[in-house]
């Protein structure tokens, strides 16, 4: 349990009080700012830990990188700094400037950059030691960690990163890095305009079981919102335009144009979002497949559409195989005059038979003639005669077009569904 103190009065304390308070402090030969308070020496020191967080400042998922504007408090006894406050004016602390004094060097143990000590360069910080010997210092810095990124259900991904503060050169016979709550305080918190703050916790732990260590976990959830508006609704958009190629008459002559212009835009664009998108492979993300979906989908539009028009150009001079018309007649369901339809009816004098047999009650069961079966119509050699080719590409726009529209929704919808149920197949939970 941390002894907390509150600045009190010094009445009667003057400039000259805090100048000799000072000398006496740090200028005998019984003080060394390279030796830990401590008497025992072979007991280690305790320093008593509670993390800010202030702000995220940053969270780079194509470098694992976070970073945070955080301020560390840092508590400990120092018995070398004590004094008598009636001996000068009362005075009950004081600030001491940080240089001159022990502090612990707390560093990240994972740093993407540079390795420093937190706040070892802010000379603004001073250290406020009270008469008993009570230190405090409480630095402020951005401090930046390296942070493994799991993209996989991007954009309504969650992130947990953890900022790991070690003790440089110090094992757990010389130094506690002592929690003293699991709470980390978001007092001065600033809300990240793309991350929201989810949860947040501190505990101490060791490296090897010998290195101690001071662990602030953050939970960040990602806001979607800026992502789905400009990157899967755009996406889906052109889905649909190149599904409407379908749509577009051939005689106008600008089917191929019009479904080049959309796989191209949608190539450029997905050459866009993909320099914004994390890139690693462990796990994929979900959408880098839904863009790949998408597409797939328009170059086999553009593929077929070149088949379709080659088979509606073609010269009437060059029939319809019966086999082709039939086929076509059937799934577009078209039926002339001339089509041979056999009614299913029985026939008179057996109805008149079974009449007379159930008169005299005799009648069986196998007596009874089935009624024929119902058989479909059958187009006549004058239907398939009528089958144009253009009668076929029609069919062809109608059936891809269905095809294509479905495969854009279910595609959407399966990446949907996955993402926001965070239920991706072969993704750890």
């Amino acid at each position: 349990m941390s002894l907390i103190l509150l600045p009190s009065s010094t009445h009667g304390q003057s400039m000259q009080d805090e100048y000799n308070l000072h000398l006496q402090l740090l200028n005998h030969s019984n003080y060394s700012k390279h030796i830990r308070p401590y008497i025992d020496q072979t007991q280690p020191t305790v320093i008593n830990i509670t993390f800010n967080l202030i702000a995220i400042r940053e969270l780079d998922e194509i470098l694992g990188k976070l970073s945070v504007i955080g301020m560390i408090d840092m508590r400990w006894i120092d018995p070398r700094l004590t004094w008598n406050p009636a001996d000068y004016g009362n005075a009950t602390y004081t600030n001491l400037e940080m240089k001159k004094i022990w502090k612990p060097d707390l560093i990240i143990a994972h740093p993407i950059d540079s390795i420093a000590a937190v706040g070892y360069d802010h000379y603004h910080y001073p250290l406020l030691v009270y008469f008993n010997g009570y230190a405090v210092w409480s630095p402020g810095d951005v401090m930046t960690t390296t942070c493994k990124i799991n993209v996989a259900y991007y954009p309504f991904d969650t992130q947990t990163c953890t900022l790991t503060f070690i003790h440089w050169g110090s094992v757990k016979t010389q130094m506690v890095l002592n929690a003293v709550t699991e709470e980390v305080s978001t007092k001065f918190f600033v809300d990240n305009g793309e991350w929201n703050l989810i949860k947040t916790y501190a505990k101490e732990g060791f490296i090897e079981n010998t290195y101690p260590t001071y662990n602030v976990v953050i939970e960040l959830k990602r806001r979607p919102t800026f992502v789905i508006v400009n990157v899967v609704l755009p996406i889906l958009f052109m889905g649909v335009l190149n599904v409407l190629v379908f749509f577009l008459p051939p005689q106008s002559g600008e089917r191929i144009s019009y479904s080049m212009t959309v796989l191209l835009a949608i190539a450029v664009f997905l050459t866009l979002v993909g320099d914004n998108l994390p890139k690693t492979s462990e796990p994929m993300s979900t959408i880098c497949y839904f863009l790949l979906t998408n597409l797939v989908l328009s170059s086999v539009i553009m593929f077929i559409t070149i088949l379709n028009l080659n088979v509606f150009y073609k010269s009437d001079q060059q029939q319809v195989p019966p086999s082709v018309a039939n086929i076509v007649l059937l799934l577009s369901c078209r039926r002339s005059r001339h089509t041979k339809i056999q009614d299913i009816t029985i026939a008179e004098d057996d109805v008149q038979d079974i009449v007379l047999k159930k008169e005299k009650g005799n009648l069986e069961k196998d007596s009874v003639k089935p009624p024929p079966k119902k058989r479909w119509a059958t187009p006549d050699a004058d239907d398939a005669n009528n089958v144009t080719w253009q009668d076929i590409s029609r069919l062809f726009d109608k059936i891809f077009g269905l095809l294509a529209f479905v495969w854009l929704m279910v595609s959407a919808a399966a990446f949907f569904g996955m993402v926001s149920t965070q239920s991706v197949p072969g993704v750890k939970q």
